[in-house]
């Protein structure tokens, strides 16, 4: 390996998170999985609203949504009214909400509940896999992660891409030549397959994306509404990736949280039309899961800053042409807080993880223990 193609190779390293030791075309991927991280913390109980319960306005003088302003679902619940975009989803049955999810004394640390989340483990030393990482197996793409972080796709034994863009990665494979391996030293031997592997990675991808199949859809110039269009991007070029990861941050509301809630919500709603309805105009829409999740919830009372401090249980959010519309878990008891003023978690999230893994990619379940969910 010459200086050059060395600098080559570590210009573009960065955007190579999967190393398998070849790969295979494999058929294309139909179903698809698209994770939605809302980083921070999203406030539950102003997401799904208990709009019927009069302890939800005692609770939150300032923060709760007023009753006429809430989007009645018709099943105790309402959304809120920034997320008026996804109604129709809702109206057609292909939208559902589960409630009360979280896991058992729930961490109130941002890194700590995270770690939780992305492993699916409680477990006071956090597995080194995500959860995702934990199904998987064999060559082959398993994920695209829109950022830096590959959290529940992070594993040795798990193939995944962590991009800023299609054009950012591609501009950057393009630095980088073939190589043959070398088997002088181990160090050496690594060094050349890896950038083997990452020009076989480019190549692949190059093919699929350098002539793009339009989405037809108009997104948000929102960070979430740009990462969400080059998902739709990849999907309706072809890309055999089954999970795609994006995340929206600033859902930590400490203070004012009605103003910073409210814009979250409306760039979410928005952007998950928007890919919606690519995904329907592509024919896509009965091959797709949207799944949001959040590292925890908020407290039931609002705090002095007219915000909520961290919680514990919240909600999740499923979108898809083949979703079963409906809310699954129990209502917020907000009569039966726990000691820290937390409504009480009523379904175990790994019970989501593993209806999605089981039943819609076809993977291992390992939390059958929590049992599943109607969801798909």
């Amino acid at each position: 390996m010459n200086r050059r193609a060395f600098l080559q190779w570590g210009a573009a390293a960065p955007f190579l998170s999967w190393l398998p030791s070849s790969v295979p075309a494999s058929p294309s991927q139909r179903r698809v999985l698209v994770l939605v991280k809302l980083a921070g913390g999203n406030d539950g109980l102003n997401t799904l609203i208990p709009h019927v319960d009069p302890l939800y306005y005692s609770l939150r003088p300032t923060l709760a949504i007023p009753r006429h302003q809430v989007i009645d679902t018709g099943q105790g619940m309402g959304l809120n009214p920034y997320l008026k975009a996804l109604k129709p989803w809702w109206d057609a049955g292909q939208m559902a909400w589960v409630q009360g999810v979280g896991y058992p004394h729930g961490d109130l640390s941002h890194f700590r509940s995270n770690d939780i989340w992305e492993t699916a483990s409680t477990a006071q030393r956090a597995p080194e896999q995500g959860w995702l990482a934990q199904t998987f197996a064999g060559n082959g793409l398993h994920g695209i992660v829109m950022g830096e972080q590959l959290g529940p796709l992070l594993g040795k034994d798990c193939h995944a891409l962590a991009m800023q863009s299609p054009a950012v990665f591609l501009s950057q494979v393009s630095l980088v030549d073939d190589i043959a391996p070398a088997t002088i030293t181990p160090a050496l031997a690594h060094l050349t397959r890896t950038q083997h592997q990452l020009y076989t990675a480019g190549q692949q991808l190059s093919s699929k994306l350098h002539q793009p199949v339009a989405v037809g859809v108009p997104f948000a110039t929102s960070a979430l509404g740009r990462d969400l269009e080059s998902v739709a991007q990849m999907i309706l070029s072809g890309v055999d990736a089954p999970v795609y990861l994006v995340t929206q941050e600033g859902f930590d509301t400490h203070s004012n949280q009605v103003v910073a809630h409210s814009n979250l919500l409306h760039h979410l709603a928005g952007g998950l039309d928007s890919f919606a309805r690519a995904m329907q105009r592509g024919g896509r829409w009965n091959d797709v899961v949207v799944m949001t999740y959040s590292e925890f919830g908020r407290r039931a009372q609002e705090n002095r800053g007219k915000g909520t401090d961290h919680g514990t249980a919240s909600v999740q959010l499923l979108l898809g042409g083949r979703v079963r519309g409906g809310i699954y878990g129990d209502a917020p008891r907000l009569h039966e807080l726990d000691a820290d003023g937390n409504p009480q978690q009523t379904v175990d999230f790994r019970k989501v993880y593993g209806t999605l893994a089981q039943q819609w990619l076809g993977l291992k379940n390992p939390w059958a223990q929590f049992g599943t969910l109607p969801l798909v």
